[in-house]
């Protein structure tokens, strides 16, 4: 079925060499004519980067979506939550980068996440931001038809661990559900999302 990897790489050269300062832009520009032609090289042997899963893995997740929010009174939001919004999912290389509005009863809200695949896990992570500068760090993990997620924060001086899942419901309908555990008391119900893809 339908079906993300961050490669870093370090090039450094080292030397001491006593040169006037012209002789010695001219050392360092030959230096980097070589490297250059190295690299050149090294890359056209190595060829194009690995296809990794995420583009092809979470491709279902790709395109334009109207969501709908509801969350049921809980600690952390006493009062419940309703809202409406948009969700936009797209390429970023081989990474998938989502672009998410919503307006709840709690306001107006912005985030943006980006999805990579993890090979050492063998997992997916969500990397997010919203608007109001709170970062999140949350594992992916897909089960056939279903992702679940699972993440832990801090909100009115109390740890809590969210966990919820993302389930396919046709082509066009996805639906998120999660639980969240304050205090290591018991996961209750919190937040649900139903995602309907737009034509």
């Amino acid at each position: 079925m339908r079906k993300l990897a961050i490669y870093l790489f370090l090039l450094g050269l080292c030397g001491a060499v006593a040169l006037s300062p012209l002789a010695l832009a001219q050392q360092s520009t030959t230096y980097q004519q070589a490297a250059g032609q190295q690299q050149t090289t090294s890359m056209a042997q190595q060829g194009p980067p690995p296809e990794l899963p995420t583009a092809k893995d979470l491709s279902f997740f790709l395109g334009k979506w109207d969501t709908r929010i509801s969350s049921k009174p809980n600690e952390l939001t006493p009062e419940g939550v309703n809202g409406k919004g948009t969700a936009e999912f797209t390429l970023f290389g081989q990474a998938i980068q989502g672009d998410l509005i919503s307006e709840s009863t709690r306001g107006h809200h912005e985030t943006r996440e980006f999805i990579v695949y993890e090979p050492g896990s063998n997992s997916y992570m969500i990397f997010t931001v919203n608007d109001r500068g709170v970062a999140t760090q949350r594992t992916l993990s897909r089960y056939v038809d279903t992702w679940v997620v699972e993440y832990n924060g801090r909100g009115h001086d109390k740890d809590f661990t969210v966990r919820g899942r993302y389930t396919i419901v046709s082509e066009n309908e996805l639906h998120y559900s999660s639980e969240i555990d304050m205090e290591k008391t018991g996961y209750k119900p919190f937040i649900e999302i139903t995602l309907t893809r737009k034509r």
